[in-house]
């Protein structure tokens, strides 16, 4: 069994997540604006929603259509076979989102028009009506209006895969599970060197690098019945357990040292807690201390600060003494390491006094962010 997938994700990540996709065996990989194209196999299929750490979800297509009236849409989607994908006892929602570049039939019509083709397709060929319903969903019908045509698929992931299962809220301005992904992906952290969050927050980055130190899918401790797929009546629940399966006898103890600070006691127990949430805390050194009184924890190593800013902050801005602050104390007490400082774009960044080896943009909710990777000498 063949599937023609395609993985969301923010515009900056694209790159790292086609470099996973063709890791786990997905081919024919294709990226495009906020989206990665590839092909898998049934294997590869679950195991993209268990392993793919910078994905924010992972939609399987059902079928591309002309889309030049709402009629074409009708008489054309009702053909695909959605009585023999889900039962009609299932919640539906169906969402459709157009290119710039959107034709003259609003997205609202096309959607009504898709739900008609999910109605009359239960209907003509079961004999029964499909659940009306949206609220509590479990089956998400996606449409990309493009170019007059229209591209139906199903939203296999259910929930957005940056919820892998383990937060625990307190934390005013989280940082997303897949950012923090990205984050070590840009910085190259494979779990081989020690790692430290000197600003950790409420844990997110040093809890994804122990999950890299440590072989553990990101998704592996979302619970049953968190995954689309699983409502489908092709989910193959054996194969998905050997996969879940095969993930767990591949994790390790930690090799690395792996450290966390905070100059506030509340995160610093809140990431604690989340730690202990997903049994991690036994692998993680945390301590409350000032930025600016602590040494580097061993002669090498990986380091991201993710600097406070905006809700954090209550909206200041970082200022230039700052930066300089956190510059000049890197420079004098981690030489031997890759420090990567995460700031607001329009954060004064030349004001670090460290020139950056790679550097890459990205989106921490609706703020604009950089990251700046700097080996220390």
């Amino acid at each position: 069994m063949e599937f023609q997938l395609y993985a969301t994700c923010p515009d900056e990540v694209t790159e790292l997540l086609a470099k996973e996709i063709e890791s786990i065996g997905g081919t024919n990989i294709r990226t495009a604006y906020r989206v990665v194209y590839f092909d898998a196999s049934e294997e590869v299929y679950y195991k993209a929603h268990l392993h793919l750490r910078t994905a924010s979800r992972i939609y399987r297509i059902l079928k591309s259509i002309p889309a030049q009236s709402p009629t074409i849409v009708f008489d054309k989607a009702k053909k695909i076979r959605f009585f023999e994908l889900f039962s009609e006892k299932h919640p539906v929602t169906v969402e459709v989102v157009a290119s710039n570049r959107e034709g003259k039939i609003p997205c609202h019509l096309i959607g009504s028009k898709l739900r008609e083709a999910i109605n009359d397709s239960f209907q003509h060929n079961l004999k029964v009506t499909p659940n009306a319903s949206s609220r509590d969903a479990v089956v998400g019908i996606a449409g990309f209006f493009h170019d007059n045509r229209l591209t139906v698929s199903i939203d296999t992931s259910l929930n957005s895969l940056h919820k892998r299962g383990f937060r625990i809220d307190g934390h005013p301005a989280p940082l997303k599970e897949s950012l923090a992904a990205a984050l070590l992906a840009v910085c190259e952290y494979k779990g081989t060197t020690d790692f430290f969050d000197p600003m950790c927050g409420s844990g997110t980055i040093v809890i994804e690098a122990a999950h890299i130190a440590m072989n553990r899918a990101p998704l592996m401790l979302r619970k049953k019945g968190e995954f689309g797929f699983e409502y489908l009546n092709d989910f193959n629940p054996e194969l998905w357990h050997t996969i879940q399966e095969r993930a767990r006898e591949a994790e390790i103890s930690p090799r690395v040292g792996l450290f966390a600070s905070d100059i506030e006691p509340e995160f610093v127990n809140l990431a604690k807690r989340t730690a202990m949430n997903c049994q991690i805390e036994k692998y993680i050194q945390f301590n409350t201390k000032d930025f600016f009184k602590i040494e580097k924890p061993s002669d090498c190593g990986t380091m991201i600060v993710n600097v406070p800013y905006g809700v954090r902050m209550a909206d200041q801005n970082v200022s230039a003494d700052f930066l300089r602050a956190i510059g000049d104390h890197l420079k004098s007490n981690f030489k031997g390491w890759r420090c990567g400082i995460l700031a607001p774009l329009s954060a004064p960044l030349k004001a670090i006094g460290l020139k950056p080896n790679k550097q890459a943009k990205f989106l921490n909710g609706t703020v604009p962010v950089k990251l700046l990777v700097f080996d220390i000498y």
